[in-house]
């Protein structure tokens, strides 16, 4: 597992409530993807592919490509994140779907 980032705004320091999930194995990501709408601190989350996950599959099957096993999505996007969720939380939550680099870069 690499590091864990929470998204903050720069001036506050606060959480924006949204991080990225990168799984090492496709498998996972359908797996985590079970998440979606679940309470986090009594808030419900989104958890949907990155749009950048969106448009590389896009243009795999735009180009006519077939999709293999090794590729998919492998980063999902999750938001509406209460704001006192911490790194160790989202390790703990995503942990059990398969091995992850849970990052939230900073904007």
């Amino acid at each position: 597992m690499k590091d864990v980032k929470l998204i903050t705004d720069n001036k506050t320091r606060r959480s924006k409530g949204i991080c990225y999930v990168e799984f090492q194995e496709v498998a996972s990501v359908s797996l985590a993807m079970g998440l979606a709408g679940q309470k986090l601190l009594g808030v419900p989350i989104i958890v949907q592919q990155s749009q950048a996950e969106k448009n590389r599959l896009a243009g795999q099957t735009g180009m006519g490509m077939l999709k293999t096993p090794n590729t998919g999505p492998m980063r999902l996007y999750v938001g509406s994140l209460h704001f006192n969720i911490t790194e160790e939380m989202l390790k703990g939550i995503f942990e059990p779907f398969g091995r992850v680099c849970i990052y939230i870069p900073s904007c």
